[in-house]
């Protein structure tokens, strides 16, 4: 299972306004008092379903076109 921690709006370099998604995993863990959700994986997604890799704290990269986005402050 996965989840949305958080969402930010970055642009392009002609200037659009996309929505960047950051999903968790939770991976269910068998504890003495249960089954517990510990965090797992994080992974990018633009709206439009792209994964996204970060290449810096304000800069990010389209894995499948090498594109460049700008978070906006």
């Amino acid at each position: 299972m996965e989840n949305i921690i958080s969402a930010m709006r970055v642009r392009d370099a002609n200037g659009d306004e996309l929505t960047l998604y950051e999903y968790q995993q939770f991976v269910p863990h068998l504890t003495m008092l249960g089954v517990r959700r510990g965090a797992g994986n994080k992974h990018l997604v633009l709206d439009t379903g792209e994964p996204v890799t970060r290449i810096a704290d304000d800069a990010f990269l389209i894995v499948a076109t090498g594109e460049r986005l700008t978070k906006i402050a």
